[in-house]
């Protein structure tokens, strides 16, 4: 009788994990800075991104588990002189090398999270748009260089990039993330 309670018990928890969410491929992380009058979108992502989640039958503990950290260094606008300018102003402080996110709060109702992003020891909540389309979450949210107590970095990058943006840098970035997923 024990025996038949013990797998059971072992076949119901299998079933279950085979229907748990999990991750399908790597999450990609992207960027649109913003230059010039005109307000032109110059867009990137990082190669160094490294994601913690935990399979759960729930989708929204799914995604609540995700933690994230990113290494500034790896970024990749397509330009290398480009990156190594943006890595040597923009990422130039210690407390700058790396971003670390996470989810906080799902609305599942409205398609909106709340991101949880520390950079430069400094943690904003970010407002995100998200959904869901073949099994990847596509989400996109908007935050502010300067409110991660960047404005002598973000100094030195306007001004080191001054001529090519004719004059005006952006300090709003559209940030954005794709999670594959699988169920």
């Amino acid at each position: 009788m024990k025996t038949k309670l013990l797998l059971g018990a072992f076949f119901l928890f299998a079933s279950l994990s085979l229907n748990a969410y999990e991750l399908n491929g790597d999450l990609k992380v992207g960027w649109t800075g913003y230059k010039t009058e005109k307000k032109v979108g110059v867009s990137g992502t990082f190669k160094d991104v490294d994601l913690q989640i935990t399979k759960n039958d729930d989708f929204v503990k799914f995604l609540k588990s995700a933690k994230v950290k990113i290494d500034t260094s790896s970024l990749d606008s397509g330009l290398e002189i480009r990156n190594k300018s943006m890595v040597s102003t923009l990422f130039s402080l210690k407390s700058s090398e790396k971003i670390l996110a996470s989810i906080a709060n799902i609305n599942e109702n409205n398609g909106a999270l709340t991101l949880m992003l520390t950079m430069n020891e400094v943690t904003k909540s970010i407002p995100m748009k998200y959904s869901v389309k073949d099994n990847k979450v596509v989400a996109s949210g908007v935050i502010d260089i300067l409110d991660y107590s960047m404005s002598e970095s973000f100094a030195k990058f306007a001004k080191e990039c001054f001529n090519l943006h004719k004059g005006k840098t952006f300090s709003e970035v559209t940030i954005s993330f794709e999670l594959p997923f699988k169920k």
